[in-house]
């Protein structure tokens, strides 16, 4: 036997392998196939959970610990790995074997294909052609092909497949699949046409009207999708799926109520669903039922609490409410789990409303690092600027024109009219050029006359505030005029 398959072609031993890993209780996710290896990424139910594998056949005389640490990185490996080979295993690489891996050499293969029935497979047809029989084994791992192709978006290797698998059998299931490919490969006549004759043939097939639906809809057929999806739920009251992709259609058409109704069918048959509550939240907060929306969100982050649309969605009810401080919590966790340019467009405007322009200005510039594009981001960030700096061009020139005005409080702060007048020019100029750099002339300036009146004070033995530093320059101004009327009657 290990000689067999030795000489097996590939596409036979990597039918096999699918095989194999179905028989033993595994869903296979992905499928890749190179010269002389297959590698299955798989799971396996249990209640409450999955096992993952990724499961990795070998038909080599014998393999090294190369050929393992070629295949997989033991350092980043985050599944559980299952080896199999049908040639032999050296013993530097039995010294590998660990709580995620796991080795079996060609007896063990050959002990599995002969206990779950394979056998058959792997032995040639009478009359020794080396030829092997189209079986029921095949057809199933050509469909689980055509599938995964499908899901990873080859769609040229998927349709080959499942062409492959209508040769052998042309089943309702395997036409679904070829309509799908058909559809995402731009082929929508074709794939209509399809969906068409297996509805004349069986009117009552949900499934057939469920995939009909997701077409129309996605080609904005919005009409014959609903149609298709009322027929769906009509034949089968239990398709989930139909449902929750009806539900999504009637809250993007405004259609709240009949939205609301659906999420509500989808929930009483499987609650823990935190995108279904999230939908119904949205639903019911343009119903205008803000309380039971709350709810509704709060149940989506019960049952997975890092659903960051939740969060989101929380914010913008509680902005449009009005709750500020609650509304910049909730998308602050939001943005924590997924940061996006929404979400921080969002945080701007609550910013806005609670007077931080500057907090505002930054959120709005992370939302166009992350999306350059977004013209809502950068026109919002450009007449947020031009108002910011025309309160700060205000306060600048209130801050300098009192500035100025204690320079010239009765000549005893050293300052000539002729530096004054050029200090004062200097001043302007780069108010109008550079406001960051105005400021820091500002303060300088500040500094340099609070100097002198801690000297001018030390003169004539008065007492200046604690906090001097910190007072305004119009503060300033008003305790030196204070000053100024205590020295006319000292006088």
């Amino acid at each position: 036997m290990r000689d067999t398959l030795m000489k097996m072609k590939l596409d036979k031993f990597a039918h096999l392998c699918n095989q194999l890993v179905e028989r033993m209780g595994f869903k296979v996710r992905k499928s890749v196939y190179r010269e002389e290896t297959v590698v299955l990424d798989a799971y396996m139910h249990i209640p409450g959970n999955s096992l993952h594998y990724v499961i990795i056949f070998l038909r080599k005389n014998r393999l090294s610990r190369e050929d393992i640490l070629e295949l997989i990185d033991m350092d980043t490996v985050d599944l559980r790995w299952m080896i199999i080979t049908t040639g032999e295993i050296d013993e530097d690489v039995k010294a590998l074997k660990n709580d995620i891996l796991t080795l079996m050499d060609w007896r063990d293969f050959e002990r599995l294909i002969t206990n779950l029935g394979l056998k058959r497979e792997v032995l040639p047809e009478v009359g020794g052609e080396g030829n092997y029989l189209p079986s029921l084994g095949e057809f199933e791992s050509l469909l689980q092909w055509a599938r995964d192709f499908l899901e990873s978006e080859d769609y040229t290797r998927a349709l080959e497949y499942i062409n492959r698998a209508l040769r052998i059998k042309e089943t309702s299931e395997a036409l679904k699949i070829k309509a799908r490919i058909l559809y995402h490969m731009g082929r929508s006549d074709e794939s209509l046409s399809i969906f068409a004759s297996l509805l004349k043939e069986n009117p009552e097939d949900d499934e057939s009207w469920f995939f009909l639906g997701s077409i129309l809809e996605s080609m904005n057929q919005l009409e014959d999708a609903e149609e298709a999806y009322s027929q769906c739920v009509k034949y089968n009251p239990h398709n989930l799926n139909c449902w929750l992709n009806r539900g999504t259609m009637m809250l993007m058409l405004e259609k709240y109520h009949e939205a609301l109704l659906c999420y509500e069918k989808v929930l009483s048959m499987r609650e823990n669903m935190p995108s279904v509550w999230n939908n119904r939240g949205v639903a019911l907060k343009y119903l205008g039922k803000y309380d039971e929306s709350l709810k509704s969100y709060n149940m989506a982050i019960k049952f997975d609490p890092k659903f960051a649309d939740a969060y989101l969605n929380k914010a913008i009810l509680y902005f449009e409410k009005r709750d500020y401080e609650k509304a910049q919590n909730e998308v602050t966790q939001y943005l924590k789990l997924h940061e996006s340019a929404e979400g921080y467009i969002l945080l701007a405007n609550i910013y806005l409303r609670r007077k931080r322009e500057k907090d505002a200005i930054d959120a709005l510039q992370r939302a166009i690092n992350i999306e350059p594009s977004n013209t809502d981001a950068r026109k919002m960030l450009q007449d947020l600027k031009g108002r910011v700096s025309l309160s700060e061009n205000r306060y600048l020139e209130e801050e300098i024109h009192n500035l100025v005005k204690l320079t010239d409080y009765r000549g005893k702060i050293p300052a000539g009219e002729e530096e004054m007048k050029e200090l004062r020019g200097k001043l302007w100029k780069k108010l109008i050029e550079k406001m960051e750099s105005l400021s820091r002339e500002r303060d300088l300036l500040r500094e340099a006359i609070i100097q002198d009146l801690q000297d001018f004070a030390k003169r004539e033995e008065l007492k200046l505030p604690r906090n001097i530093k910190w007072m305004s320059a119009e503060k300033i101004l008003q305790f030196k005029k204070e000053m100024q009327k205590k020295e006319e009657k000292k006088d």
